[in-house]
């Protein structure tokens, strides 16, 4: 080194341990344990709170009521007293039930649902019979208003003279009254003229030959119930004289009349000529 340059020193690099660690400052325990504290109640205020909003949104439950042997209207009524909706999706015959009778329901009864839960129905219609009205000896509106409250039909409407039955009213019928027929057979009518207009006597050389025969009959086994017709063919033409059901073992005999020389009887049972007689 050359004389006169000052001389310089290279800092020493601190030896290791020489300054002591620094400690971090401790935050008191009171303060920590409220904070906990306030987020453990902050949890639970907001699990309750969920479980609460949870509760009153969900949809509500009921339990479907006993409907089965109940009137449609009351039924709906009760349905919609449960908060639930009703919809009859088949009417069908019964024996048991009266028309318009729940005769079951889906769900059924006592099935916990949600409100609101549409429940399907069917209703009773009725029995598949009728039981033919008496007719006779009244006006032909209250007639036919009585057919179709018995569930029958009416069919075919003849006009004839009457001595004592007003005009308007019904003579006869057929099937006869009290018969028991499956619903929608036809009931023919018998309706009165009123007196018939005077006339010339007729001689007796030129009027038409008047015969008649009896059928008797006895219903094979089979279906049920078959159905019987009496067809008669004379100079007035062919025409049905007798039509009812009848049930195997059932005896028929009927005594039917024919216009002219010849006529010819024929007794149907279920569509199939079983008699045929000519008189």
């Amino acid at each position: 080194m050359a004389a006169g340059t000052p001389r310089t020193t290279q800092p020493r690099p601190p030896r290791v341990g020489m300054w002591p660690a620094r400690r971090r400052p401790q935050k008191p325990l009171l303060p920590q344990v409220i904070e906990l504290a306030a987020i453990i109640v902050f949890l639970v205020i907001s699990y309750h709170a969920l479980l609460w909003y949870w509760t009153w949104t969900a949809p509500k439950e009921a339990a479907v009521p006993q409907l089965v042997g109940m009137k449609e209207e009351e039924a709906l009524r009760v349905l919609d007293a449960a908060g639930l909706r009703a919809e009859v999706t088949n009417r069908k015959a019964s024996e048991d039930r009266p028309a318009g009778v729940v005769l079951s329901a889906e769900p059924p009864p006592g099935r916990e649902v949600k409100v609101g839960r549409k429940v399907r129905l069917v209703v009773s219609s009725g029995s598949r019979w009728a039981v033919v009205p008496d007719l006779r000896d009244m006006s032909v509106d209250r007639a036919r208003a009585l057919v179709a409250q018995a569930n029958l039909e009416v069919g075919r409407q003849l006009a004839r003279f009457h001595e004592s039955i007003p005009v308007g009213y019904v003579i006869a019928q057929d099937p006869e009254p009290k018969r028991k027929l499956p619903r929608g057979t036809e009931v023919d009518l018998v309706v009165s003229k009123g007196l018939a207009p005077t006339a010339e006597p007729v001689e007796p050389e030129r009027r038409p030959a008047v015969r008649s025969t009896r059928l008797d009959y006895v219903i094979p086994p089979g279906a049920s119930l078959q159905e019987v017709r009496i067809v008669v063919a004379d100079r007035r033409g062919e025409r049905t004289v007798y039509r009812s059901f009848h049930h195997p073992g059932e005896r028929i005999s009927e005594q039917v009349t024919g216009e002219g020389p010849e006529a010819v009887a024929r007794l149907f049972v279920s569509g199939v000529v079983a008699i045929e007689k000519s008189f």
